[in-house]
C-alpha cells in the first residue's frame, strides 16, 4: 500500500472545480503539475496547461486546459511513488516527463459522479498510474481496464481499494470507470492521483 497521509487527504477538500465540465452540477474538483523525473527524483515545474487531441478525448479535447496548482502534499506523494522501486522500474527509462492529476469526484442525491466522463480511453501517454487515495459512501464507481483493439475483453473489472495504485500501458489498454452514486442519502465522495507518463528516449 502506498503512504497515504492524513494531509494529502485533507488536501483533497481544498480541490477547485474543474472549469471545463458539461452541465450545471460541478461532479469533479482538481489540480494539476508537471514535473521531469530523472533517476527516482522529480523536478517540478511546467506552466500547468494540459492538452489531448479530441480523438483521445471526446469530452474535452481539443483544447488547452489550465487548472488550479498541485499542492505540496501531492507532490510529496508523487516523489514517493516515483522513489518505489517496484514502481519506478515499470517505466522504462531513466528519464520521463510526468504529469500529475488530482482530482475528486463527488455525487449526491440529486446528481450522478462521473470519474470518467469520455468513456473507455487512452489519455495518449506511455504509462498512465492510477492511485486510489480515498473513497466514502461510493456506489459503483468500478475500475475497468480493456485490451485497446477490443473493449469487450475486459482484464480488471473492480473497484480500486484505498492505497491501491494500477500503472498501466496506455497503448496497450484503455481504461475507464462506471458511474457512481451515494449508497446512503448525502454525499459521495473518490479521491485519486493520476500520473501521467511520458519516457524520454
Amino acid at each position: 500500500m502506498d503512504k497515504i497521509s492524513k494531509p494529502l487527504l485533507d488536501s483533497f477538500g481544498r480541490l477547485s472545480p474543474d472549469p471545463y465540465l458539461k452541465g450545471d452540477f460541478v461532479f469533479r474538483y482538481r489540480a494539476f503539475g508537471e514535473g521531469r523525473v530523472k533517476g527516482d527524483k522529480v523536478l517540478w515545474g511546467g506552466e500547468g496547461e494540459f492538452f489531448q487531441s479530441e480523438d483521445i478525448n471526446g469530452y474535452a479535447g481539443g483544447m488547452q486546459r489550465r487548472f488550479a496548482p498541485l499542492g505540496s502534499e501531492a507532490q510529496e506523494f508523487v516523489q514517493q511513488l516515483m522513489a518505489d522501486p517496484g514502481k519506478r522500474n515499470m517505466f522504462d527509462a531513466e528519464e520521463l516527463t510526468i504529469g500529475v492529476h488530482q482530482m475528486r469526484v463527488i455525487a449526491d442525491d440529486e446528481h450522478t459522479g462521473y470519474p470518467a466522463p469520455e468513456g473507455f480511453h487512452h489519455d495518449g501517454f506511455d504509462y498512465v498510474a492510477v492511485t486510489a487515495v480515498a473513497q466514502d459512501n461510493v456506489n459503483g464507481g468500478t475500475s475497468m481496464i480493456a485490451d485497446a483493439t477490443n473493449e469487450e475483453i475486459i482484464v480488471f473489472d473492480r473497484p480500486m481499494n484505498p492505497g491501491e495504485t494500477l500503472v498501466l500501458d496506455d497503448k496497450a489498454v484503455k481504461h475507464y470507470v462506471s458511474p457512481f452514486t451515494p449508497k446512503l442519502p448525502g454525499q459521495a465522495r473518490r479521491d485519486v492521483i493520476v500520473v501521467t507518463v511520458k519516457a524520454n528516449d
